[in-house]
């Protein structure tokens, strides 16, 4: 593609300029693809005289410097680069524009490996997030016209990924503001709720108070011991609600994390065995204790339970759950896991969102995993959804805190 041109022209700055107001024009972060057309096709018209180019983009991650690639061509994809990397980042690190003769050996070496061919003469311009190069065969220098509209396109670039990043921390914030309003509506439902619900639940303590006071067969007593201890733990529920929705924190005192579970378990037992389905307990032994909000770390296990049996449910009439217990890097940790039909792939990103559920309408609203969520980060925790061979396995992981070394078991 060679032509007999320059473009640092009236007709190049006019390209350049349309450029420009494309980049301030930008409204959508996914067109990045359209806008390196556009700079390979600013080439062309410009009647730049070139053999090759090539796009390097510089990205700081935790690893450190990432280089990357594109070939300015519609059918190209942004490679990783590991050979070239010295002379690309010593380039990008001068931060100036470079026409020149490969002068060094080993990178002519590695510039025949990579563009097929030898190299006569190369440029280079630096914009902030990397280097915009074109190569030409023949050893003739560029035209002060080429380098002029070269680093224009330098600039362009720079405006344009600026802008890029721009619309990418928008979209986050959108992001943020759908969120905010979710958990506003989450906490007007919440004392809508709670208030609605206070009354039958008082009725149901009592009531079964009053039964336990009398005579009643050990089978039947037993479940009216059940249906006493989670009107309790209701109540309980009930009250943080409320306190939740008055920002109120939630005291935290240091328990043992395997009765808690054993606890949350004995609530849902009988029910689980009625309907055929197991729940197996494995819990590591001399467990740190962790300093928590008892009813709320026990609303976390019965919601994760919950949700268990209703997968087993949807697959077969018979089940298991198992709850596991275990220590891992600085977390005491809960596994909740079941033999149901697992989580598909494409919504498990989106299952911890408030108001996301896959039920019928009118059998669940979406908030149960969401309020797990929001009590794992309010113990500094976090809940996790793991991969699983058969089933789902959820994991909810709390802190080891130092003081913790100092509760008796």
């Amino acid at each position: 593609m060679s032509n007999d041109m320059g473009g640092g022209t009236s007709e190049g700055r006019d390209l350049l300029r349309d450029l420009r107001l494309a980049v301030w024009r930008m409204e959508d972060r996914d067109c990045e693809f359209g806008m390196l057309m556009r700079i390979r096709k600013t080439l062309d018209q410009a009647r730049v005289r070139y053999d090759d180019c090539r796009l390097f983009r510089v990205d700081d991650e935790a690893g450190g410097l990432k280089l990357s690639v594109h070939t300015l061509d519609p059918d190209e994809f942004w490679c990783q680069v590991q050979e070239g990397r010295r002379w690309v980042l010593e380039r990008w690190e001068s931060a100036e524009t470079a026409c020149r003769k490969p002068s060094d050996l080993r990178e002519r070496e590695w510039l025949v490996q990579y563009l097929g061919a030898e190299v006569g003469f190369l440029l280079e311009t630096v914009f902030d997030q990397g280097v915009l190069a074109v190569y030409r065969r023949d050893a003739i220098a560029f035209t002060a016209a080429e380098i002029e509209l070269l680093e224009g396109l330098g600039e362009v670039l720079s405006g344009f990924y600026y802008r890029w990043e721009d619309l990418k921390r928008l979209a986050a914030k959108e992001v943020q503001l759908r969120q905010l309003k979710k958990l506003q509506t989450v906490g007007q439902l919440t004392a809508e709720v709670a208030s609605e619900i206070n009354n039958p639940l008082t009725v149901i303590v009592g009531e079964s108070r009053l039964l336990l006071e009398g005579d009643q067969d050990p089978m039947v007593e037993e479940g009216v011991k059940a249906v006493y201890r989670a009107g309790l733990v209701a109540c309980e529920i009930n009250q943080r609600l409320l306190k939740s929705v008055r920002g109120q924190k939630a005291n935290k005192e240091w328990l043992n994390f395997n009765r808690l579970v054993q606890e949350a378990a004995v609530l849902v037992r009988r029910t689980l065995q009625s309907e055929e389905i197991e729940i197996d307990e494995d819990l590591e032994p001399n467990l740190p204790w962790v300093k928590v909000h008892a009813g709320q770390v026990e609303q976390v296990v019965l919601s994760l339970i919950q949700n268990s049996r209703e997968a087993v449910r949807l697959v077969s009439a018979t089940g298991r759950i198992e709850l596991r217990t275990s220590i891992r890097q600085g977390w005491v940790a809960l596994e909740v896991r079941d033999n149901g039909p697992g989580i598909p792939e494409e919504i498990r990103a989106d299952i911890f969102e408030p108001f996301f559920t896959t039920k019928e309408p009118g059998q669940g609203m979406g908030l149960g995993l969401s309020v797990c969520t929001g009590i794992a980060v309010d113990h500094d925790g976090r809940l996790l959804l793991e991969e699983s061979v058969k089933g789902a396995c959820f994991t909810l992981e709390l802190p080891i805190e130092r003081e913790a070394a100092l509760v008796v078991n």
